[in-house]
């Protein structure tokens, strides 16, 4: 791993990418406990109200993705990733202050999350396709690798720091801090468009975006491993979402120590996606897709462990697990996906990906708050977890997942 490190420090642009990830991961790892906990501590909210809020957060990411994976192909995915982090610094900035000067509402919430999402979904197919813009093909599954480190530390560290915040200085403080990691990332990301990206228009170059658009969707749909891997993994999200937004907060209340206890467990598995990147650092299987999906397995056994509820330690112990099925299928999947993708047509091949994938999580978060108070809260969990087993299963039936090799190079 430190040799990886040395190796990669050397190349240009590389420590940008790395600590501008890590940096707004840190606040990532924040804004989960402040914001669930902060809705509910608004007079009249509750578990719908908290739905409504992550929805809200979701559902334009997924209206905005495919968009944003041909902008970032044709227009630069570090001005993509750059001016989107910094214009969503401004966002929470507002949500922040709303918190600080005591007057937060249910209604500004939604509309800070619909402008938050839909940053995100123009931001994430230009992040997915960034790496291979600064490292070999060679280095891939190890920058992939470094910088889920990075980002994975700094999460673990933003989980403890935000049940800290939250607790000591409360929401508003908590979520001025995430806003002010994504302008410093923001910043640190513009500079990597001076580099070279293959596919993006020159200064008064004519492009037909329905036309590329149709281009990125002939690459996604025709790879069978990729489109199983995708549907696959949307009832997965559908799950996790549900639980990660919704159920997590409200079983870590009644079942738990409230607060504390959620950043106990974001902790934990924020400890499982160091470890998973660890550990996909030195993985090479030569079958990366039936390897990584058998980790994900770790997730149902979560959230089934997190449902019944066993005693937390226990709890806390398949968090890990789910964190590390978590990463080490996240650096084995970008890195087949880089490797096996025309560079480009990566972000919209990553946009194809991240729709499909995350397809679900929004009718998950609106459908969690509802269904808990109809069933109730267990019942929901462990109908959730049961959904996610289904998912990942699933995909082994397909052949070209399971015959999949990966893509090998020479030490030169």
């Amino acid at each position: 791993m430190l040799k990886s490190i040395r190796e990669l420090a050397r190349i240009p642009y590389f420590s940008n990418m790395f600590v501008a990830r890590s940096i707004s991961n840190l606040g990532n790892g924040v804004s989960p406990v402040a914001l669930a906990f902060g809705v509910l501590a608004i007079e009249g909210a509750d578990a719908v109200s908290l739905s409504q809020v992550m929805v809200a957060r979701t559902l334009p990411i997924l209206l905005l993705m495919i968009v944003g994976g041909t902008f970032a192909d044709r227009y630069g995915r570090a001005k993509v990733m750059g001016y989107g982090d910094i214009s969503l610094s401004v966002l929470i900035f507002v949500a922040a202050a709303s918190f600080i000067l005591d007057s937060p509402t249910v209604l500004l919430l939604v509309v800070v999350g619909i402008l938050s999402g839909i940053l995100n979904g123009i931001w994430y197919p230009a992040f997915a396709g960034m790496t291979p813009l600064i490292v070999p093909a060679n280095k891939l599954q190890s920058a992939n690798s470094i910088i889920g480190l990075g980002s994975n530390l700094s999460f673990l560290a933003g989980t403890v720091l935000g049940g800290l915040i939250v607790a000591f200085y409360g929401v508003g403080w908590a979520l001025a801090f995430d806003a002010l990691t994504f302008l410093v990332a923001g910043a640190l990301i513009l500079p990597i468009s001076k580099l070279p990206q293959a596919g993006k228009v020159e200064k008064g170059e004519k492009t037909n975006f329905i036309r590329d658009l149709k281009e990125g969707w002939v690459e996604f749909s025709s790879r069978g491993w990729l489109v199983a891997v995708v549907i696959g993994f949307g009832f997965v999200t559908f799950a996790f979402e549900m639980n990660w937004a919704v159920l997590g907060a409200l079983q870590s209340r009644d079942a738990f120590d409230g607060a504390i206890s959620w950043s106990q467990i974001l902790g934990a598995m924020s400890l499982g996606f160091v470890l998973g990147v660890v550990i996909a650092n030195k993985s090479r299987p030569r079958r990366p897709l039936v390897t990584s999906m058998a980790m994900t397995l770790f997730i149902p056994l979560f959230l089934f462990a997190f449902a019944i509820p066993l005693p937390f330690p226990i709890v806390l112990l398949t968090a890990v697990g789910a964190g590390v099925g978590i990463d080490y299928f996240y650096v084995l999947w970008m890195t087949t996906v880089q490797t096996k993708v025309p560079e480009e047509s990566l972000s919209r091949v990553n946009s194809y990906d991240g729709f499909g994938s995350f397809l679900l999580g929004p009718l998950g978060i609106a459908l969690a708050g509802p269904l808990v108070l109809i069933y109730g809260l267990q019942p929901t969990m462990l109908v959730s977890a049961s959904v996610a087993l289904v998912g990942i299963l699933a995909t082994f039936l397909v052949p070209s997942v399971r015959k999949l090799e990966a893509e090998t190079y020479s030490k030169n």
